[in-house]
C-alpha cells in the first residue's frame, strides 16, 4: 500500500507548479502592460500637455482674460513644445511626416502670423475657436 501513496505525490507537486507558472505569466503581462502603458504616456505626454493647454487657452478667451494676437503668441509657442521645435516656420510641416498636407500647415502658420504681426487685428469667437480647432488638429497630428 504503501507504494500507491508515492504515486499520488508526484501528481500534487506537479498542481502546484502549473499554479507558480500561471502567477509568473500573469506577474509578466502586467509588468509589460505597464511598460507599454508607460512608453505611450511618455511619447504623448507632450501633445496631451498642448491639447490641454489649447482647451484652456479656449476658456481664457472667452473669458476676456486674452486678445486674438496674446492667443496666436500662445498658441504658437505651444506648437513648438509640442513639436519641439524653436520656431513654428511654413516651411516644415508638423514633425515632416510624409502625410501632412503642406498646403493646410502653410495656411495656418499664415493666419498664426497675421494675428502675431499685424496689430489691431481681433477676431470673433467663432473663428477663434475655428483657430483652436485647427491647432488641435496639427497638435494631434504631431510625432
Amino acid at each position: 500500500m504503501n507504494e500507491l501513496f508515492d504515486i499520488v505525490e508526484p501528481v500534487q507537486a506537479a498542481a502546484q507548479g502549473s499554479h507558480q507558472s500561471l502567477l509568473i505569466a500573469t506577474a509578466m503581462l502586467l509588468v509589460s502592460s505597464v511598460w507599454v502603458g508607460l512608453r505611450w504616456w511618455l511619447k504623448n505626454k507632450n501633445r496631451l500637455r498642448t491639447l490641454r493647454q489649447l482647451r484652456r487657452l479656449q476658456r481664457d478667451f472667452a473669458a476676456g482674460r486674452a486678445t486674438s494676437r496674446t492667443l496666436a503668441y500662445a498658441i504658437a509657442a505651444e506648437l513648438q513644445r509640442c513639436l519641439q521645435t524653436n520656431r513654428v516656420c511654413t516651411a516644415r510641416p508638423v514633425a515632416a511626416r510624409n502625410d501632412t498636407p503642406r498646403d493646410g500647415w502653410s495656411s495656418f502658420v499664415g493666419q498664426l502670423d497675421t494675428l502675431r504681426y499685424q496689430p489691431g487685428r481681433e477676431l470673433d469667437p467663432q473663428h477663434v475657436a475655428a483657430l483652436l480647432r485647427e491647432a488641435a488638429y496639427w497638435a494631434r497630428r504631431s510625432r
